[in-house]
């Protein structure tokens, strides 16, 4: 990343952490049983962790939950390869201001469902990503352990050093299945 972009990042974050300070932060994880609509978030510049942002959406349609994944592409244009689908958008640099924050109004229908669950199924320190954790009107978000995790999601998934996708995805399912044995 240029100086220019760095300069830019670094004021996109101070503008993100004023809106996150704006917000009231009251969410309450509900059991799994009675999720309905999940999200996820993931960097699909990385084919291996798309394959496995979608096998992990598949699994999780097949236990009766509606999945709308989301899908960064670092790049200024979509790729042709990257085809937005009824259960699966992208957005890239051209959807970004000037700060590389996402233009809500050019995300598409992701910001505007109440999931019950946001799932950030990512290790990386984008911003973009982490804007769309804040941005959404998820009920509850979850992500992994990043940097001022604490500020984007409301429950953190630490896999130490292993920074795999998979393992990530695995621990937020255990975690909201042994959850739902707690009375809400």
């Amino acid at each position: 990343m240029n100086v220019v972009e760095k300069i830019k990042t670094h004021f996109g974050r101070i503008y993100l952490h004023a809106e996150i300070k704006k917000q009231k932060k009251q969410n309450k994880l509900i059991s799994f049983d009675s999720i309905n609509e999940i999200g996820i978030v993931y960097n699909a510049d990385n084919t291996s962790e798309e394959i496995i942002a979608h096998n992990f959406a598949s699994h999780l349609r097949n236990e009766g939950k509606k999945v709308l994944l989301l899908g960064f592409v670092n790049q200024n244009k979509l790729p042709h390869n990257k085809k937005i689908h009824i259960s699966s958008e992208f957005f890239c640099r051209e959807k970004l201001n000037w700060f590389n924050l996402p233009e809500k109004n050019k995300i598409g229908r992701f910001l505007e469902i109440r999931f019950d669950l946001l799932l950030n199924l990512y290790h990386d320190n984008l911003l973009p990503l982490q804007a769309i954790s804040v941005y959404s009107k998820a009920q509850y978000k979850m992500g992994g352990n990043i940097k001022d995790a604490l500020k984007y999601f409301d429950f953190i998934i630490d896999t130490g050093n292993t920074k795999d996708i998979n393992n990530l995805a695995n621990q937020m399912e255990h975690y909201l299945k042994s959850a739902s044995c707690i009375n809400f």
